[in-house]
């Protein structure tokens, strides 16, 4: 059977240059399958998957679409059946990689699309926005999506649209070509869980430390990195997929920065996914007792408190006693639903090395309060072990692994 890219446009503006995109990926031996996502004017060439298809995949009839004025609502209803029938084709085995090619509202809806898909199917996007000021993290957010930016407007076809979407096609078919095992697929017989694993820049000794000793046991570590879209993917991945065995969370902050508003806010589930899984976590508060809010936004009482300038872009404010009490109130109440086991593991020192003890950022005071907080809210059967050592410590990096054993089984 053919090898099959799925090609996501609007056909009644992008039909040129989706036609010679076609013509381009059949050239690499492959078959693509148009779905068309435009919206008002007839197609210029015949889709695979009409909108029609879609519309009606979304739970609507065409005739009722037609008179919805409201773009936004038609853009939701187009990606909602989009994302139905994409996935029906997966689901069949009859998808390989998928391609969208567009400006602002084509790789809007394209994305959006790709997004639904678990992690490892091939998704490139072809855009003439890609480089607008924000719109790149938009278009991407947590998925593994590629963006390549076409520079010249995709409007009609010229040696310079045909370049990009050349080397688009090759892209893609290259990507599915490799033919790479899916990293999501069942383990094998005797094989260890994979193992989920948080992180920002101060706490990497301690993560370091502790995915060297869990590899060496076996286990397979994923890091994720911890400022607001990495962690927030891991709670993605935990939801959708059945991947990970287990969690070692030693940088929730972005429940904190969500609260905040600051910039590290990771949305409003983080810290659950894990629990409704059922899965085992161990939890640490790296970085807990710092926030990152947007300099431009500072409030004038944040001056008067410890500040750590990482760097030139980046700072951390400590958080007062008050905000220490709600960042464990709201932590408790996540770990408390979990229908798995938590441990929670706090270093007596400091808890990042912003403020190893001993130095003046090291307010224990203020970090007590959280501890105090958490103590009263967790669930009896939530352990909470207090190690006498800092965060950035062999010893600590050790009790989380032991910790992490006691739960396994190991």
């Amino acid at each position: 059977m053919s090898r099959v890219i799925v090609v996501v446009a609007t056909l009644d503006t992008k039909w040129l240059e989706t036609e010679f995109l076609r013509r381009e990926i059949e050239a690499e031996g492959y078959k693509p399958v148009l779905v068309d996502i435009g919206m008002r004017d007839k197609p210029g060439i015949a889709a695979d998957i009409t909108r029609e298809e879609l519309i009606s995949a979304a739970g609507h009839k065409p005739e009722e679409f037609a008179l919805i004025t409201d773009r936004a609502k038609l853009m939701q209803i187009m990606i909602g059946g989009a994302i139905k029938k994409v996935d029906e084709l997966r689901q069949a085995g009859s998808m390989d990689g998928i391609i969208s090619i567009g400006g602002a509202t084509g790789t809007q809806m394209g994305t959006s699309i790709m997004k639904s898909l678990p992690f490892g199917v091939p998704k490139f996007a072809l855009s003439s926005t890609a480089s607008l000021r924000g719109l790149a993290a938009r278009y991407i957010e947590t998925a593994d999506i590629t963006l390549m930016h076409s520079v010249a407007e995709i409007i009609g076809l010229n040696d310079l649209v045909r370049n990009a979407i050349s080397r688009a096609a090759k892209a893609v078919c290259g990507m599915a070509e490799a033919n790479i095992k899916s990293p999501v697929s069942a383990l094998g017989a005797g094989e260890k869980p994979l193992i989920a694993l948080t992180t920002f820049r101060p706490t990497e000794k301690c993560t370091t430390l502790v995915t060297n000793q869990l590899e060496e046991q076996g286990y397979q570590v994923i890091g994720f990195s911890a400022a607001g879209i990495g962690d927030r993917a891991m709670e993605e991945m935990i939801e959708r997929e059945d991947v990970f065995g287990a969690v070692v969370d030693l940088a929730p902050g972005g429940v904190g920065e969500e609260l905040l508003k600051f910039d590290r806010a990771a949305g409003p589930t983080r810290l659950e996914a894990a629990g409704k899984a059922g899965i085992p976590q161990v939890i640490a508060p790296g970085g807990v007792n710092w926030g990152s809010p947007i300099k431009s936004k500072y409030k004038p009482e944040y001056y008067s408190r410890k500040i750590y300038d990482l760097d030139a872009l980046r700072a951390f404010v400590k958080l007062s006693q008050d905000e220490m009490v709600m960042v464990a109130d709201a932590m408790a109440d996540k770990l408390n639903k979990a229908r798995g086991p938590v441990k929670f593991l706090i270093p007596l020192g400091g808890w990042s090395s912003v403020d190893p003890r001993g130095t003046e950022l090291y307010e224990p005071e203020i970090d007590r309060a959280f501890t105090e907080e958490l103590r009263k809210k967790l669930s009896p059967d939530i352990e909470i072990r207090e190690i006498d050592a800092d965060f950035e410590t062999p010893e600590f990096a050790q009790a989380v692994v032991q910790a992490l054993n006691d739960i396994m089984g190991s």
